[in-house]
């Protein structure tokens, strides 16, 4: 039993890791110059930092090492990004990003110290665990929502959902054999989310195939009678994300001799 725990723990602690590392995507394409660093999803990495830290003093309390060094190289990972964010806000708000870096500095120190001294509750900070998760998964909700509305399946980052989807099976696995309540409902929330996310994205995959395909070329043949030769003319057709192509069967008309 203990090894099942341990197996199940270090895999979805090692799936937890990998999914937070798909935001650092869109900042790499940031440093690159690519894009500018407001298409970033800054708001989740910085939920994502927050809800980290208190996973991790959470595995401390609980002495759980999964917990405690997964979630603390997730929130080094988000911490990393967030910096990035930072120094390119930093270019453009000067004021605004000073304040944000204190902020955030005193603000990690402030819960750090406040969740260790003060309160020292495992069950209290289990609670916020659970409290901090659900921010965390109000930004796929979201899309989720711009997802119906737009019928727009593309919004949705499939993979890190499957990623997720995982890590959650393994974490509630592991809270069922430590008997931990908050590490199973906290995961629960999660792969519902990420369950949302994956049917979705196949339902509507599978119902609006044409989304997400801005432009393509598409053939259409033009067949004629007597000395004219047959002509084939390429066209490009751009569609919008509401919009279906209706393709209809090439009619032939013959000319009658009277």
């Amino acid at each position: 039993m203990d090894n099942f725990q341990e197996m199940f723990g270090w895999i979805g602690c090692g799936l937890n890791i990998l999914y937070h590392l798909a935001p650092v995507f869109p900042f790499l394409r940031v440093i690159q110059g690519k894009v500018n660093f407001e298409d970033t999803p800054g708001i989740f990495v910085s939920t994502c930092y927050v809800n980290s830290f208190i996973w991790y003093i959470y595995g401390d309390m609980i002495f759980s090492n999964q917990i405690k060094y997964s979630f603390c190289c997730t929130s080094c990972i988000s911490l990393c990004l967030m910096s990035i964010y930072l120094i390119c806000e930093l270019k453009k708000y000067l004021v605004d990003s000073i304040l944000n870096i204190l902020i955030l500095v005193t603000g990690t120190w402030a819960v750090y110290r406040a969740l260790t001294i003060i309160i020292d509750d495992d069950r209290i900070v289990g609670k916020i665990c659970i409290c901090t998760s659900i921010i965390v998964y109000l930004t796929p909700a979201q899309m989720l929502y711009r997802v119906i509305k737009e019928k727009n399946y593309m919004f949705i980052p499939i993979y890190p959902a499957i990623i997720y989807c995982f890590a959650c099976c393994s974490l509630i696995t592991y809270g069922i054999l430590i008997s931990d309540y908050y590490i199973i409902i906290s995961h629960s929330i999660g792969i519902l989310v990420s369950l949302a996310q994956i049917c979705i994205y196949f339902s509507y995959k599978r119902k609006y195939p044409a989304i997400g395909e801005r432009e393509f070329s598409s053939t259409i043949g033009i067949e004629t009678t007597g000395n004219e030769s047959s002509v084939k003319e390429e066209t490009s057709i751009k569609i919008d994300e509401e919009s279906q192509v209706n393709k209809e069967k090439p009619v032939k008309i013959v000319q009658s001799e009277s």
